[in-house]
């Protein structure tokens, strides 16, 4: 899971000079008009300068288009990237869970979040150094983005707090989902400080709920998976638990 930001921009971008390049030959044609002169028969006398105009002024607007998309595209993922663990960031995550929020409500769905927190992690940091953790996050980031699949949005929350949305997902496949997160985790090992090899296990924490039957909003289902990684944490961490949408209420 990666932004595509920068590519798509500057497509978009490119296409939009593509389109504005247009009016180049077209406003030289309303232009002879204007002056009384036939622009079929202008056309034809001069073919060749109509289709340099033309070509040139497309390639011009689209290069030029692509180049401004290309840095509109980074300027933008750079808001909503953590720079770290190279995933979405808190403010991202924030408003995707709204949208995706308002999509359930809407389309009359279910809606998942998962909640993970890396066990231990301050004695990563106390015995190996923050800069040993911070390569211990990057290795967990990159593990939980290969086994990622589509449609799943993930985001770096807090310190060692990953949270993953999870749209039109009800709560046993949101399960599946946890424990695959969880599994990749457990399987990655990050090698740090001159091959020491640090294992790094997760809790993590599933709240669920179904548009239609939830009268709360998207932070009780955020505060509620919170709550199940909590949990998790004091049954003896590496693992996952569920919170049902009773939990939503309390």
């Amino acid at each position: 899971m990666r932004l595509g930001l920068p590519k798509d921009k500057a497509i978009f971008r490119s296409l939009q000079g593509f389109i504005l390049s247009l009016g180049s030959p077209l406003g030289w044609i309303a232009l002879q008009i204007m002056f009384g002169v036939n622009p079929i028969v202008d056309i034809g006398e001069n073919t060749g300068i109509y289709i340099y105009m033309t070509v040139g002024t497309a390639i011009s607007f689209s290069v030029f288009g692509f180049y401004v998309g290309t840095y509109e595209g980074r300027v933008e993922a750079l808001t909503l990237i953590d720079p770290l663990t190279e995933l979405y960031n808190n403010r991202y995550f924030h408003e995707r869970l709204h949208q995706e929020f308002a999509l359930a409500v809407r389309n009359k769905q279910h809606l998942s979040v998962v909640l993970f927190d890396l066990d231990h992690f301050k004695r990563i940091n106390d015995a190996y150094g923050h800069l040993a953790g911070d390569k211990v996050l990057q290795a967990v980031s990159q593990s939980m983005r290969q086994c990622s699949r589509e449609g799943e949005t993930i985001a770096r929350v807090g310190g060692e707090e990953i949270c993953v949305i999870l749209p039109d997902c009800p709560p046993q496949k949101a399960l599946q989902v946890a424990e695959r997160f969880c599994a990749a985790i457990r399987d990655h090992s990050g090698f740090v400080l001159e091959g020491i090899q640090i294992k790094v296990n997760a809790s993590a924490g599933v709240a669920s709920i179904y548009a239609p039957e939830h009268r709360g909003n998207e932070w009780d289902l955020y505060a509620t998976a919170d709550r199940a990684m909590y949990r998790a944490k004091a049954e003896g961490r590496n693992r996952v638990v569920y919170l049902g949408s009773d939990a939503l209420k309390s």
